[in-house]
């Protein structure tokens, strides 16, 4: 572990923060590209300010590479560089572990990755692993490195010792989250992020965070920084955070990036009454569950300015939602599809394929339900075994050699052996585009004209593609 510099060259303890995320190397989201700052970080960042630690952000979003960490660590020189950490960007956080140790700092890693994966980590030059909440671990880590007394036992972290793991105390969550700051948005460059989106859509987009935590037990989620433990800011200090980005920074509109937004729906109401009596005029958009999102609420939501929704629709067959124990109901994914469009809300369905157990007819269903809603917006991924997670352990022994940090992998890619090889979900990736493509089509064509198309493609899936993209379960039918 990196010695820490002496005390007296500073009067307060210096942190480095880095989001490691590279828009450009994310294959995924290029399609899907919705940038936003790191909550997390910024959070952190405010409430590190607020315990007297000087603190510094390096946001790699729109760069080229982490030459920019090596930069800014030269010229601040931190005590400690504290990196998020997502499965998609494991190589590029070791690599800023070895900038943080070239600048005399001790390297800690905080994020789901690290939280799941800390062996891999501390084996790769981090020092430390920070597993659940970060922000008084953060504080305790910066005055040791600055005191220079030992880091490794700190409560809250993870170490690597002389015979394995060394776990320091558990550190309580945080009881009340009113009491963090509001996020320091100065750490990066927001008119960057803002005038992206205003370029794009016209709009000043910026990302809220109301709750941490979800109470859900969807069996190919991890949550290993929060767990299922789920804590929410109160309306009135959410409705600060929202004044404060229009008059700061003239933001008109918001994304509530909660895993489920208004699991609480006396909370909700208050929240919705807030923003028309307070008069903000922002548009907003969320992630929702079916089974939450209730026919009736949706008209104070609109009134409030709910303009799209995200759901985790998943799959078109009840067998496939019970084996992911999603909990919920094809009734309810139908009621809420209908409900939506009657509301006139945009629709983003979160859709999965490949998870094991599904049957190419477990996929029909999928694309049935698909057609018959015809969401606007949409994204269908190849099942990613996350470590940590139910689906990981149940997939363990047939886990591939390329991971979900793999180019091209993280939804695109089969990591694990599934029932199908990789190209057949490929395929059926291809066929939501060309429903997507027919559903769009049937507002300018004829539906005659559109039916005729959609049963020829099905016909051609069903007795030629299927065949012989799935393997040896069926042979090609012959033309008579």
């Amino acid at each position: 572990m990196s010695e820490p510099r002496d005390p007296s060259t500073s009067a307060a303890p210096r942190v480095l923060l880095v989001d490691p995320y590279l828009a450009r190397a994310d294959p995924m989201e290029r399609k899907f590209v919705e940038l936003y700052p790191s909550l997390g970080l910024l959070t952190l960042g405010a409430y590190l300010r607020e315990h007297g630690t000087a603190v510094e952000m390096v946001d790699l979003t729109f760069e080229r590479d982490a030459r920019p960490v090596g930069r800014a660590a030269g010229a601040f020189r931190p005590e400690v560089v504290g990196v998020h950490t997502k499965t998609l960007t494991a190589a590029r956080a070791i690599e800023i572990a070895e900038l943080a140790h070239q600048a005399g700092a001790v390297a800690v890693a905080g994020g789901p990755d690290a939280a799941t994966r800390p062996e891999l980590y501390l084996d790769s030059g981090f020092d430390l692993v920070v597993p659940g909440e970060g922000e008084p671990t953060l504080v305790e880590l910066a005055r040791r490195a600055h005191d220079g007394r030992p880091l490794a036992g700190t409560p809250g972290t993870i170490a690597r010792g002389p015979s394995g793991l060394l776990r320091g105390p558990s550190r309580p969550f945080l009881k009340d989250l009113d009491e963090l700051p509001l996020p320091a948005w100065d750490l990066v460059d927001m008119e960057r992020y803002l005038g992206s989106w205003e370029q794009s859509t016209g709009e000043r987009r910026a990302a809220v965070l109301t709750s941490r935590g979800c109470p859900f037990d969807c069996s190919w989620c991890s949550k290993p920084t929060f767990g299922r433990s789920f804590r929410q800011q109160s309306p009135g200090r959410v409705l600060a955070e929202l004044r404060a980005l229009k008059e700061r920074y003239g933001v008109t509109y918001v994304r509530f990036c909660d895993d489920v937004f208004g699991i609480h729906r006396p909370w909700l109401e208050r929240l919705l009454r807030g923003m028309v009596e307070e008069r903000l005029g922002l548009r907003f958009e969320c992630l929702a569950r079916v089974d939450l999102l209730k026919p009736d609420l949706l008209g104070e939501m609109r009134a409030a300015g709910l303009e799209r929704v995200y759901v985790g629709v998943e799959s078109g067959s009840q067998k496939m939602l019970d084996l992911m124990n999603r909990g919920t109901k094809l009734p309810q994914v139908e009621r809420t599809a209908a409900a939506l469009r009657a509301a006139g809300v945009r629709q983003f369905w979160f859709l999965m394929l490949g998870y094991p157990g599904e049957t190419d007819e477990d996929i029909e269903a999928t694309l049935q339900l698909f057609r018959r809603f015809s969401p606007e917006e949409y994204s269908v991924s190849i099942a990613v075994p996350v470590p940590g997670t139910r689906f990981h352990r149940a997939v363990g022994d047939r886990l591939q050699e390329k991971s979900a940090r793999t180019k091209g992998s993280g939804g695109r890619s089969l990591l694990f052996e599934a029932t199908y090889p990789e190209r057949f979900y490929r395929w059926e990736q291809r066929r939501f585009g060309l429903e997507a493509a027919l559903g769009k089509a049937r507002s300018r064509l004829s539906p005659t004209v559109v039916d005729r198309i959609g049963r020829a493609a099905d016909g051609f899936h069903r007795r030629v593609a299927t065949p012989l993209l799935a393997g040896d379960r069926r042979r090609p039918m012959r033309r008579s």
